[in-house]
């Protein structure tokens, strides 16, 4: 019996850090020691601890462990804010009109895992980190958004004409698209911006997927999109099943280029593969984004707070619901 106990013991500590970092997608990194990490939504920062030089009996005190941790927190909530909702708005910008809401996204955040070097030691780390999942999700992603609805938002004006296609086209809906697990969409080169709550148009600008096909409860959970770097279908799998469709976007629309551009024949074939109820109650879709560069922290103060006010000064009209 002991054997076994320990047989499944290793098992539990083989299998459960796997776990942890499976499909970890497109980790952008956001100023000093942030990331966040689009595939599971995690957004994470790690501050150094440095003992004191020049005094040898010096070690980390639980009071330098709490200001490094405080700093970090400062930066994580600062980096949630930062991110962008849809096309429209930021983090930051659907919070400024509620306080209340505001406060509680705080409290969250003060709140959020903490991984520390044990005390009295030379040196180490502190990591705090939370999830676009769960408790902050269902306090960030707006109930004004229509999850679910069926309705399709609507782009002001058709691509057809204005975005060519020289690729081939995919076999006609109707056929065997229900064996497509998931899709696949290559955005790399577009310089695409990640959302939480990205839409993906045909060039008859009539939505294919979004928020409007996922229920809240599964964008809360799930995330409404996954991004990765890479378009292999195999280190995708655990988001987008066995047999995804790999589609190449023409282009990226609005002026921080959330939303993405397919063809209408493709744009098609997207909606019969989501009529499938494992495949839209997972939410499988994932953008293939090229590997991000190293940026600075975004200050709040640069951050608009009337996304379609900047898109109408540069020419480009928001998506605009039916």
């Amino acid at each position: 019996m002991s054997l076994r106990i320990f047989l499944l013991t290793i098992s539990v500590l083989l299998t459960f850090p796997a776990m942890a970092l499976s499909f970890q997608g497109y980790v952008q990194p956001v100023g000093e020691g942030g990331t966040i990490t689009w595939g599971n939504g995690e957004v994470s920062v790690v501050r150094s601890l440095e003992v004191p030089e020049g005094d040898e009996n010096a070690k980390l005190t639980p009071l330098s462990v709490r200001r490094a941790a405080s700093s970090a927190r400062k930066q994580m909530l600062d980096m949630i804010l930062a991110v962008r909702i849809d096309a429209k708005r930021t983090v930051s910008a659907f919070l400024s009109d509620d306080d209340d809401l505001a406060a509680r996204v705080r409290g969250v955040v003060q709140n959020s895992p903490m991984e520390r070097p044990a005390l009295f030691e030379d040196g180490g780390e502190v990591r705090v980190s939370e999830q676009f999942r769960g408790k902050l999700a269902e306090l960030i992603l707006p109930t004004t958004i229509q999850f679910q609805s069926g309705i399709p938002p609507k782009l002001s004006t058709s691509m057809e004409q204005s975005l060519s296609y020289n690729g081939e086209d995919p076999e006609q809906v109707g056929g065997d698209n229900s064996s497509y697990t998931g899709v696949i969409i290559d955005a790399r080169g577009l310089q695409v911006t990640p959302a939480l709550t990205p839409v993906i148009y045909g060039q008859d600008g009539v939505g294919a997927y979004g928020a409007f096909l996922v229920s809240r409860a599964n964008a809360i959970n799930k995330g409404v999109i996954a991004y990765a770097n890479t378009a292999d279908p195999a280190a995708l799998r655990e988001r987008v099943g066995n047999k995804p469709l790999t589609i190449k976007a023409l282009n990226a629309f609005g002026s921080w280029r959330t939303d993405l551009i397919i063809t209408s024949p493709m744009a098609g074939l997207v909606r019969a593969i989501m009529r499938s109820p494992e495949a839209v109650q997972n939410c499988r879709v994932v953008i293939v984004l090229d590997r991000p560069e190293p940026v600075e922290e975004i200050p709040l103060d640069d951050v608009p707070v009337n996304d379609a006010d900047e898109q109408s000064e540069q020419g480009q009209t928001p998506a605009e619901e039916q």
